[in-house]
């Protein structure tokens, strides 16, 4: 009787350790003995004739009074975070959404208003994630200013941050030259609209303090900080400085935000920061952006994730204090957007500086960042790796159609060349996987989904 439960337990718990999310990992040998079921087995043999079965329960009972309590290690601790640049949405991309939530029959695409639509094609790489990151570069907030201007002013529906989190997103920034866009009132409207949605949100809110405060978040038992900070913002007239009771986001402050960083950093175990910086179109991090990463990365953040330039820049592993490693993604290019429309495989674009024509704003990814507990309980970074992704965009496909839609939509690279007409993606894939690879750097390893 005693041998059968002992077996069931040592089952059962084998099932709940093995049922556990995440990778499998090396374990030290159960400390469950065999030398203990022996003994019992020997003790049943040799007792007495006449005593063997009169009481067999309380000889069960008194063996498993003795029998050593199985100490099952609990699995290390493991968190995967993701992040993706610019969610853009220009003009072409609002009529895209809006066709398609007239004309599709996925009820979550009408449901949504066309929006789920655009970026629907990512949901299986974001369910990899623990904690997906983005960076919201478009007010959802009453049309204040009409879209347009150069630079251009951006707004989009709040239904558009249902969206977002439907498809798995977690955490939005709003701290971005882009930000005042619908005036004051739309940071804060932004704000409740992401959060109402179901977003966590940062590097914005209804005054200084609220914009500057962190949001923690607990996944797998590990605790993960995030701020926000913009190097600039397009409407300067706007900028408060010196008021902490008006609308605002968190335009950067040298030492002063170091010094918050360094308080946070000490509340979590892991910490992030989404920066804004940098030259629009370049594809190398400037001066500002190394120096600026390197101080983060000597206060303690773990990782940096970078946006602005619309193109992919490099991701580099640098060194944080006692030998710790930092991540930081000087740039992770558009997740959506309108532009690079006039781009094609093999076209010589006449105007290659403008953003309707460069290629690079088409290209994004998807950085996946792993965290793993190693034996002394420390969190150490366990793998660096991105899923590519690809705006199609049917711009140039409009000559001669009558009736012509706007039809734009992101998709990992590797989905997106999955088409009834491969062989019209066939040099499209090979030419920006190469450059994706290559913006990249070599720190970070390529993964289909």
């Amino acid at each position: 009787m005693f041998r059968r439960c002992h077996l069931l337990v040592a089952v059962l718990l084998a099932a709940a350790c093995g049922s556990r999310t995440g990778r499998e990992e090396a374990r030290a040998p159960q400390e469950e003995s065999v030398a203990a079921s022996g003994s019992l087995d020997a003790t049943a043999e040799a007792a007495p004739e006449g005593g063997a079965g009169t009481e067999p329960e309380a000889e069960g009972d008194a063996a498993a009074a003795e029998d050593p309590v199985i100490d099952v290690p609990a699995p290390p601790r493991r968190v995967v975070i993701q992040a993706t640049g610019d969610y853009l949405l220009h003009t072409r991309v609002h009529n895209s959404a809006r066709f398609h939530a007239a004309v599709d029959a996925d009820p979550d695409i009408a449901a949504t208003e066309g929006y789920s639509y655009l970026i629907y094609r990512v949901k299986p790489v974001l369910a990899h994630g623990d904690l997906n990151l983005f960076n919201l570069e478009t007010p959802l907030a009453t049309e204040r200013n009409q879209q347009s201007g150069d630079p251009p002013m951006l707004d989009g529906p709040p239904i558009a941050a249902v969206s977002l989190a439907r498809a798995g997103f977690h955490v939005a920034s709003i701290a971005n030259n882009h930000a005042y866009d619908q005036d004051l009132e739309g940071v804060v409207e932004t704000r409740q609209a992401a959060q109402d949605a179901g977003l966590l949100v940062v590097g914005g809110g209804a005054n200084g303090d609220e914009a500057r405060a962190p949001i923690f978040v607990e996944r797998n038992g590990i605790k993960i900080g995030i701020l926000a900070f913009t190097e600039t913002v397009n409407r300067t007239t706007l900028v408060e400085r010196t008021s902490g009771t008006v609308p605002q986001v968190a335009i950067w402050r040298g030492d002063a935000d170091l010094e918050t960083i360094r308080s946070i950093r000490r509340q979590c175990d892991l910490l992030i920061v989404f920066f804004h910086w940098g030259g629009e179109f370049d594809m190398v991090p400037n001066r500002f952006q190394r120096q600026t990463a390197a101080d983060l990365c000597g206060e303690g953040v773990d990782l940096v994730v970078g946006t602005h330039s619309h193109t992919l820049e490099e991701v580099r592993r640098l060194e944080g204090p006692d030998e710790a490693a930092c991540v930081v993604a000087y740039s992770l290019g558009n997740f959506l957007s309108n532009q690079g429309l006039k781009y094609r495989v093999g076209w010589e674009n006449p105007d290659p500086d403008r953003a309707q024509g460069i290629p690079y704003t088409r290209d994004a990814a998807m950085l996946r960042v792993t965290y793993e507990e190693d034996p002394e309980g420390r969190l150490q970074l366990a793998s660096l790796e991105a899923v590519p992704l690809w705006t199609e965009n049917n711009w140039l496909d409009r000559f001669g159609v009558e009736n012509f839609e706007n039809d734009i939509w992101v998709a990992p690279l590797f989905a997106s060349m999955a088409d009834p007409e491969r062989e019209r993606y066939d040099a499209l894939y090979e030419e920006r996987l190469g450059e994706i690879k290559k913006a990249l750097g070599e720190d970070v390893t390529i993964v289909e989904e």
